[in-house]
Order: structure tokens, then sequence, then C-alpha cells
């Protein structure tokens, strides 16, 4: 209802979030799911790849801060994965046809390809950090 929606809106006003959006349920899930759940994704994907004990010694800080996401509390993101299920793997697809564009590039020799991917990585994430 209207008031609910005011009442969260107000609530987080005085919590003090710079912004309060209100956006439709399937746009939610749709942000969520890139934005957090596929973000776990890839952190579990990567710690589960490699299981090579001499890897500790030799980590450093963009391993740590890309995995930090990877402890994780497996029944409760179990289980908002399945929740959000039909966005999540729409999310997951679309980073598996991107990377897959990257491992193309690389197998090809494509350097061209490569610094265009990351040239575009760069201009996206500026726009994320805070000012």
């Amino acid at each position: 209802s209207e008031y609910a929606i005011e009442t969260c809106k107000a609530l987080g006003e005085m919590l003090g979030f710079a912004s309060v959006s209100v956006i439709s349920p399937q746009k939610h899930d749709r942000m969520i799911a890139f934005l957090s759940q596929l973000t776990h994704c890839i952190a579990v994907s990567l710690m589960c790849s490699n299981d090579n004990p001499e890897l500790v010694k030799f980590t450093g800080d963009s391993f740590r801060d890309l995995t930090r996401i990877a402890k994780i509390n497996d029944e409760m993101w179990s289980e908002l994965f399945t929740l959000n299920r039909p966005a999540l793997l729409a999310q997951m697809d679309a980073f598996a046809e991107t990377f897959n564009s990257l491992r193309e590039a690389l197998a090809r020799g494509d350097t061209d390809k490569m610094r265009s991917m990351m040239q575009k990585s760069t201009q996206r994430r500026k726009t994320f950090d805070k000012k």
C-alpha cells in the first residue's frame, strides 16, 4: 500500500540513506541478481575452481578483495539464489557469455578486443566510485 511505501521511505531517510527509490519487484530482482547474487556466485566459483594449498602464500590484495564475499552463509544464500532463480540465471548466462568473449579474444590473441573490453570495464567502474 501507499502508506507502507511512504513509511519505508521515511525510515530509510531517518537511517541516513542517501536516496530511497521505489521500484517494481521485477526490477528489484534483476538488480539484486546482478549487483549482489551474481557477485557471490563469481566469488564462490573462483574459490571452488582451484584447491592448491600453496596459493595462500602468494595471494595479494586483489584476490582477497575479489573473494571477500566467498565466506558465505550457505543456508541463507542458497535460499536467496533459489527464490530469485530466473533473474539470477539470466545474469549468470550474460556473465558467462561475456567471460567467454574475453576468453575467445585471448585464445585468438586479439589484444584489440581485450583492450576494448578492459576500457569499457574501466569506464563503467568509474561510475560506481563514490564522489
